[in-house]
């Protein structure tokens, strides 16, 4: 297990590369503790990262998933899974059962509302998603799988979710190596 001050050096590059606290100019000495939406930032430091997405997200609109909600997504086919990993992160590690791989550089052009219907059946083996029909993105840890629901959304898809533990929990729980 990782030390805590390793812990919180990755979350400090963590808020630092979401770009959630800009600083133009921070002096030496600070009478004041610094808060984040009154947290302090010390203690955001020792936040888990998909807790810093949740609580200072610039997307406040997209929904979060957790694993129990993944586990019930054999029941319901009417719900899209898609895995924004890179084709040889899933050859590497697997992916999530019932789950489809659009990498995210390519999210834009393969949910695009005006692309060919029938390829993407032809290519994903599922009908391509209406507007209103449930999207729930993941990736890794829960980062890329952000930029994609914000992207759905832009598109205008309506029902967009976050699976923030993503491949990293499901792997853990699932006991995947």
């Amino acid at each position: 297990m990782a030390s805590n001050s390793v812990w919180k050096r990755l979350t400090l590059l963590t808020i630092n590369s979401l770009q959630i606290l800009k600083f133009s100019n921070v002096s030496a000495s600070i009478s004041k503790p610094l808060t984040v939406n009154n947290k302090l930032l010390s203690d955001l430091a020792t936040d888990s990262t998909p807790n810093l997405i949740k609580n200072f997200s610039s997307s406040a609109s997209i929904q979060l998933v957790e694993y129990k909600d993944i586990k019930e997504l054999p029941k319901h086919p009417e719900k899209l899974l898609i895995d924004v990993r890179e084709p040889n992160e899933l050859r590497e590690t697997g992916q999530i059962p019932t789950s489809i791989n659009i990498p995210l550089g390519v999210v834009a052009q393969e949910l695009h509302p005006d692309g060919d219907d029938s390829m993407f059946k032809t290519k994903y083996g599922r009908d391509k998603p209406k507007i209103d029909t449930e999207l729930i993105f993941h990736c890794k840890v829960g980062r890329r799988s952000h930029n994609a629901a914000e992207i759905a959304q832009q598109l205008g898809y309506r029902n967009v979710k976050n699976y923030l533990g993503s491949w990293t929990e499901w792997a853990e729980k699932e006991s995947v190596k």
